[in-house]
């Protein structure tokens, strides 16, 4: 693309002095010209469909865009040719055919302009290629090969546009070429080839802008075509269906409902297989949720969105899922915070046994008394160890449940509450075992 941009700026500013400034002024590339496109009030583009649609229709635009600039070109060249400088056409020919190498005008013109090139009397030159060429389409032509011939007497009719014969030929050849093209289709049409008989038709039509014939024909065989297009995505969609793929049957249904939007056999196995996803997502979500698994149920209840007739009752799902949640984090946090002042509580008992003993030592060794004072065992309050046990205990709903993060804090509460749990200590290592992979 940046050859064309500046291959046109050489030319324009060749063609016209007055144009320099304007090209000293910073090019746009067609991609930036593009991305700026893109910010027009386009929006969110979420559905991959849309994105698709959206990358074929710039795809489609630049196509354009490039056409324009080189049919832009070609007539410059066309006009060197014609005014015998064959170099200079040669060679804006060859520039075009190293962009679109499928550019036909522009090889046609420099085939003439490289057997022209270096003549020594092109006038004698150009007529006598001319001739030639003309009757080379005329061979081909009583050979019965109508597309050759007449796109051979098209060239004869563009290099020299005022040659009487070839403009009649190629009239007359065009004739023939519609009725090849008609014939062709026909051939397709009995072949079952539809879409065959339809890129002739269309040809055909080219030839022949206004044939009521082409045109009836045509519109017989599109709507043959879609209704063909249409029962073998409903097939498609029966098939995936009866096996149990829901969102494949539901893909195919909505293919028959893009080609035929009337079609109410169509559109009520849609509704149907959409209600059988729907009820899929939501029974998913529920077990889940009975599951304590609140973000992964949500998750589901979202997918379901997309085929729901009530996203109502699925926003509802998801509000609840989401406030017991927060009713569950708030509840694990006072349990955390309870666990945590009691064993403050817990710590603060020993050290005042501890110093309450040892003021006690000091005492007696003040008054002469041998011996130690004898320490009271330190140990976990009643209290705290029935605390840790309901902690340890609620720890294995949650760890039956795969609910290992749950399982986890609630065991570590236990461990807080009473140190010496061996079942809460041995839970801890369990779960660190699977959440590391190990069995």
């Amino acid at each position: 693309m940046k050859t064309i941009a500046l291959f046109l700026l050489a030319a324009a500013a060749a063609a016209a002095p007055a144009f320099g400034q304007a090209a000293k002024k910073p090019a746009h590339t067609e991609e930036s010209l593009f991305l700026n496109m893109q910010k027009i009030g386009l929006g969110a583009l979420d559905d991959t469909e849309e994105k698709k649609k959206f990358l074929d229709t710039v795809q489609l635009e630049k196509q354009k865009i490039q056409y324009k600039m080189l049919q832009n070109v070609y007539e410059n060249a066309y006009s060197l040719y014609r005014s015998g400088d064959y170099d200079s056409a040669r060679d804006m020919a060859a520039r075009i055919l190293s962009i679109d190498p499928n550019f036909q005008d522009a090889s046609m013109l420099m085939e003439a302009s490289t057997q022209l090139k270096g003549s020594a009397r092109p006038g004698m030159s150009e007529r006598v290629m001319i001739e030639d060429r003309f009757k080379e389409a005329l061979s081909l032509y009583q050979e019965g090969r109508i597309v050759e011939a007449h796109r051979k007497m098209e060239e004869v009719a563009k290099l020299a546009p005022n040659n009487i014969k070839a403009r009649y030929w190629l009239g007359r050849m065009k004739d023939n070429l519609k009725d090849y093209y008609v014939s062709k289709g026909e051939e397709e049409y009995v072949k079952r080839d539809l879409k065959g008989a339809l890129d002739n038709y269309y040809n055909a039509l080219l030839i022949k802008p206004r044939d009521g014939a082409i045109i009836d024909r045509i519109a017989r065989v599109e709507d043959e075509l879609r209704r063909e297009r249409a029962t073998d995505s409903l097939k498609s969609a029966l098939e995936a269906y009866a096996k149990g793929n829901l969102l494949g049957a539901y893909e195919g249904l909505r293919r028959v409902l893009e080609i035929q939007p009337g079609d109410a056999k169509a559109g009520k196995l849609l509704g149907d297989v959409k209600g059988e996803i729907e009820q899929g997502f939501i029974s998913r979500g529920k077990q889940l949720y009975g599951q304590r698994k609140y973000t992964e149920a949500i998750s589901q209840w979202d997918k379901a969105k997309p085929y729901s007739a009530n996203p109502k009752y699925l926003s509802q799902l998801v509000s609840r899922a989401q406030q017991q949640m927060k009713l569950e984090e708030d509840a694990r946090k006072r349990r955390a915070e309870e666990a945590a002042r009691k064993a403050r509580e817990e710590e603060e008992r020993r050290a005042r046994e501890e110093e309450e003993r040892r003021k006690a030592e000091e005492e007696a060794k003040r008054k002469g008394l041998a011996g130690p004072v004898e320490k009271k065992p330190q140990g976990v309050s009643e209290e705290n160890r029935q605390a840790a046990q309901r902690h340890y205990m609620e720890g294995i709903k949650h760890f039956q449940s795969a609910n290992y993060e749950k399982a986890r804090d609630e065991w570590t509460i236990a461990k807080q509450l009473d140190p010496g749990n061996a079942d809460a200590e041995a839970g801890l290592k369990r779960i660190e075992q699977l959440l590391s992979g190990g069995r």
